[in-house]
């Protein structure tokens, strides 16, 4: 049995020493040689499968009683079987191990299979660390800009709260009169600073009105297309006249004067004149009546204690259904002829 061992050892020894020279010498590589050594070690592995197949079918085809796959619960039995499994590998032990021939590839085809295994899992495992550290770096880029607005947020309470306390004190150190004279002082600043704000966007609705929406107001009015089909209208637009379609006339002859005037006076009344007496042009006439629905608008809910201000229209004007649209303002639910203006402090009706 030490001698099996000691050959077996030798063997391994040999074929390690045999395996480095080959590896440390350089040498030319014959096609015709490797093909003959992968023949030879294809054959070499059949063999040993066959070898292999032999063993088994022989142990399948042994008598069924002479082995259990269970411990028996005959202690005799069971120590009958201990001693079959000690014989096995008693047998195995001074066995030579299998090793492929000298001029076997083998060897290097599972080497060659090991580094193309290892290749492939780095490179799998560099893929996925490459997106790990991606989603890691986006998810850094989220979490500094979450510290950074949330710096910003302490230090603005912080400075909040530093404002807070030195009012504190400074109205603790005056007198009840002076704290009220400085509240109405804000209060004054206030209403001052809302009146400088109102009469600018006054001023920003005027000129809207004046130079974009009167004239698509008086196209609508005068059966043309509906406030924002048509962005450029002027006088010239509204002398020449729209067809029953909505269109412009293809025709550049101008209306007559006289029908006209007859045409302002029947849509829009005394709104097309001055208290003068003076004529307005259909664009003045349409933004006078804007102006005027507006005011009407405000006075009656400014008048009003309750948001159900309604004002009776005279008729259902081009400016009264852009106010519709605009979501300004709405009919009265159950009379057309009434209008009012949307409370938007709270939820626009349905």
């Amino acid at each position: 049995m030490a001698s099996s061992n000691e050959t077996a050892v030798k063997n391994i020894r040999e074929y390690a020493v045999e395996a480095h020279e080959r590896q440390q010498s350089q040498m030319d590589v014959d096609a015709s040689d490797i093909e003959t050594r992968l023949d030879a070690t294809r054959r070499e592995l059949e063999e040993r499968v066959t070898q292999h197949r032999i063993a088994l079918e022989e142990l399948r085809s042994a008598p069924q009683g002479s082995f259990h796959t269970k411990p028996s619960d005959d202690p005799r039995e069971r120590l009958a079987q201990l001693q079959i499994l000690r014989d096995a590998y008693e047998s195995l032990k001074p066995s030579v191990p299998f090793l492929p021939s000298r001029n076997s590839l083998l060897p290097s085809l599972l080497a060659a299979r090991t580094i193309q295994q290892t290749v492939s899992g780095t490179q799998e495992a560099i893929t996925a660390t490459k997106e790990q550290l991606k989603h890691s770096e986006q998810l850094l880029r989220q979490e500094e800009s979450n510290l950074h607005d949330a710096n910003l947020i302490a230090t603005a309470m912080a400075n909040r709260i530093e404002r807070l306390r030195s009012q504190k004190e400074a109205k603790s150190q005056k007198t009840p009169q002076e704290v009220a004279k400085d509240l109405i002082d804000a209060k004054q600043r206030q209403k001052e600073r809302y009146d400088e704000e109102m009469k600018k966007l006054g001023q920003a609705f005027e000129i809207f009105v004046d130079e974009q929406l009167a004239g698509m107001l008086a196209a609508e009015d005068l059966g043309g297309p509906v406030v924002g089909d048509m962005m450029d209208v002027d006088d010239d637009v509204l002398a020449i006249g729209f067809t029953q379609q909505g269109r412009l006339k293809t025709s550049k002859k101008h209306i007559s004067e006289p029908r006209r005037q007859k045409r302002l006076d029947e849509i829009w009344g005394d709104t097309a004149t001055t208290e003068e007496g003076q004529q307005l042009t259909e664009i003045d006439a349409a933004g006078r009546e804007l102006r005027e629905l507006i005011e009407d608008l405000f006075t009656s809910l400014v008048g009003s204690r309750s948001t159900d201000a309604y004002i009776e229209l005279e008729r259902e004007s081009a400016a009264s259904r852009f106010l519709i649209r605009a979501r300004i303002a709405q009919f009265h639910p159950k009379d057309a002829r009434k209008l009012r203006l949307i409370d938007f402090g709270r939820e626009l009706d349905d």
